[in-house]
């Protein structure tokens, strides 16, 4: 066999057995639609931040990528999902969805002072879901620790409750 033929078949098995690099982009932050509000009422023109890494106080990392939005006049916002490119190997076998979810969401009504919407824990492993987020903030709530309903592994706090949203 010619070495240009051996090259060509080892190169072929090792992308079918994916040890090749890739570029792909891979999910960092969640989609999340939601409404805020204050003593029941919509609140129009908050700011929305969505970063996908954020400490415990719920500060910016320097590296962190964000969007923002403004609600509209019932409250409401979409945001997201935020996606980083990377070129690595995937292997579908060994592959785990798993991974640190230091992201969250950060609220402000006049666009300079934020503060936690709902960060989640930092520590803990869990995986950033590729459906829909449904989320209510109350700017009137005290931040507490919740897990985001129907995924007991991803725990946060904030203001915020969070759902996934159910597919149709």
């Amino acid at each position: 066999m010619r070495p240009f033929h051996r090259l060509l078949l080892c190169s072929m098995f090792a992308g079918l057995a994916g040890c090749v690099p890739w570029p792909h982009r891979y999910l960092t932050a969640p989609r999340i639609t939601g409404t805020v509000v204050k003593a029941g009422q919509p609140v129009a023109g908050a700011h929305i931040q969505l970063a996908d890494v954020m400490d415990a106080s719920g500060e910016m990392a320097s590296s962190a990528r964000k969007q923002e939005v403004v609600t509209d006049a019932q409250g409401h916002f979409t945001v997201g999902p935020i996606r980083r490119f990377a070129w690595s190997a995937h292997v579908p076998v060994l592959t785990v969805t798993q991974n640190t979810v230091p992201w969250g969401l950060r609220l402000s009504t006049d666009g300079q002072s934020f503060r936690a919407g709902w960060l989640s824990d930092p520590t803990l492993f869990g995986e950033v879901l590729s459906v829909p987020i449904v989320a209510t903030c109350d700017l009137n709530a005290a931040s507490k620790s919740s897990v985001i309903e129907g995924y007991k592994f991803l725990v946060g706090n904030g203001p915020c409750t969070l759902a996934a949203e159910s597919k149709k």
